[in-house]
């Protein structure tokens, strides 16, 4: 079995969750056993992983592995499932039910958004402090028990299975020294309980639990600052593999010395704990070998690839693009430098009144609103747009005239790849790594150095103002990623894939 590692999969998905998509819709299709793997609570993941498209039998949660709770059917639960103390009395206020008893409240019940289904009911003493919380999973049954302190903390919280049992317990506590300190207990599991000290020890035993179903098992790490603890302390044998898919260094200007990426400092200073690393592009591979050595295998494969069905696709007439629309498709973060962008853009304004830039994902912290005062101080509220994040990013694709990713890094950069397969020329930096790998500089888009926004202002001004050239372009594009085929990525994941057959076939016989 090939486990893929993840801390969260949620609706709103990062470039690493969706290549972990891909990559097990490629894996199903070869039939390769796999599924991805995450460690975080959510009432919302049946939906969550309908909406993505995965199937039960492809992945496993930590809190429903303990309770028992990875294949339950969905059902409704509203208030004729739960019924109200006698003598209450009720006042409805949007999507939450006021329960009052001898003119004091009792309890608000909390209803899921344009929804009668019940979310949560919040409970209060006679003082009118909160005392408990009780959740509901989507699929109907309760998940989860919080209790409060006097100070209105958390102090214990029970997660539950349909089997009405609490599973797993997690407790806020102070140490002798005054600190907030969790701990974590699994009980009513195989006959058996177990308390752990933190997320990290629950996790390493999740990971074992895991690798006691099945054997041999190969474990990919997806997210090195959450799970490669729990994966480098597991008592049970076990095959490990870093996946890097972004640069793995702080400046890229230096990659043999320079200080590594906070995101994967633990992973690489313990190096020799792995048995394969992955990279997306044949430059990373060599970069991390020069620093590290040749004495763990490298495999090179990309994160992303063109589903048969979109190479099949009829192609969108250039004509029927929205005229000088431009799209930077990236959740919006420092990294991914929107605001020059939009700085760019400015100048593409002056020349090409038309024009529109629209900016698609979602964002980390509150820089939505520094974009946001940049667009209003250039006067050009009018015409930039944020438009969020989408789960059809083909359809945005299909309008635009021309893209842009002015990222200061990149590990591969499903965007760039996910354009060309839409037709669309790319105007991104030449940065570590991807944009050189994925876009034909000159002929599918135009790379420019980072830190130049007046270079993606003359190229953005220079393709809009050749149209021939930019449809040249857009066709150049659609055949650019037929390199990125279903079967030509497989056939990169069947290097790695014979690699742990063999290791596999070895290790049974001794």
């Amino acid at each position: 079995m090939y486990y893929f590692l993840n801390d969260n999969m949620q609706y709103s998905k990062s470039g690493i969750e969706q290549a972990e998509i891909n990559r097990l819709r490629l894996f199903v299709k070869h039939g390769v056993p796999a599924k991805i793997v995450t460690r975080v609570f959510s009432m919302e993941l049946s939906r969550i992983l309908e909406q993505a498209g995965i199937a039960r039998e492809n992945f496993v949660n930590l809190f429903e592995f303990f309770c028992g709770s990875g294949d339950v059917a969905e059902r409704s639960f509203t208030m004729g499932d739960f019924p109200l103390p006698a003598n209450t009395t009720t006042t409805r206020k949007n999507n939450q039910l006021q329960v009052f008893a001898q003119g004091k409240m009792l309890m608000i019940i909390y209803f899921r958004k344009n929804s009668e289904e019940i979310s949560n009911v919040q409970y209060f003493d006679v003082n009118g402090r909160t005392v408990k919380m009780v959740w509901w999973d989507v699929r109907g049954f309760k998940c989860l028990e919080q209790f409060f302190d006097w100070d209105g903390k958390i102090s214990q919280e029970q997660y539950f299975g349909p089997d009405g049992q609490a599973h797993i317990e997690k407790n806020h506590y102070l140490n002798r020294a005054g600190k907030s300190c969790l701990s974590w207990r699994v009980f009513n599991y195989q006959g058996g309980s177990w308390v752990f000290t933190g997320m990290n020890e629950l996790t390493r035993f999740f990971y074992d639990e895991l690798n006691r179903q099945t054997t041999p098992n190969v474990f990919i790490c997806d997210r090195t600052v959450e799970c490669d603890w729990g994966l480098f302390h597991m008592e049970t044998p076990a095959f490990k593999v870093l996946h890097l898919h972004n640069d793995h260094v702080s400046d890229p200007s230096d990659m043999l010395h320079s200080p590594l990426n906070n995101n994967y400092t633990n992973a690489l200073n313990n190096w020799h704990k792995w048995d394969a690393v992955i990279s997306a592009t044949p430059e990373q591979t060599q970069d991390v070998v020069d620093r590290f050595g040749a004495a763990i295998p490298a495999f090179t494969i990309p994160v992303g690839y063109v589903t048969d069905a979109e190479i099949a696709a009829k192609h969108q007439a250039f004509d029927q693009r929205q005229k000088n629309l431009i799209v930077h498709v990236a959740r919006l973060a420092p990294e991914k430098q929107q605001n020059h962008s939009i700085e760019a853009f400015a100048q593409v304004h002056q020349q090409f009144p038309d024009a529109r830039l629209e900016l698609w994902g979602y964002a980390n912290g509150d820089i939505e609103k520094k974009f946001k005062q940049q667009v209003v101080d250039a006067g050009l509220s009018d015409v930039v747009s944020f438009k969020g994040y989408t789960h059809d990013i083909g359809a945005v694709y299909d309008r635009a005239q021309i893209g842009v990713l002015p990222s200061r890094a990149e590990g591969f950069s499903l965007t760039l790849l996910e354009a060309q397969s839409h037709g669309v020329p790319m105007v991104a930096n030449d940065v570590k790594y991807g944009p050189s790998d994925i876009i034909q500089d000159g002929q599918t888009g135009i790379l420019t150095e980072n830190g130049q926004p007046q270079q993606l202002a003359d190229a953005l001004i220079q393709l809009l103002g050749d149209r021939q050239k930019l449809q040249d372009f857009s066709e150049a594009a659609y055949e650019n990623a037929k390199r990125y085929s279903e079967d030509a990525v497989f056939d990169q994941w069947r290097q790695l894939l014979d690699y742990f057959e063999n290791l596999m076939t070895i290790t049974a016989a001794e």
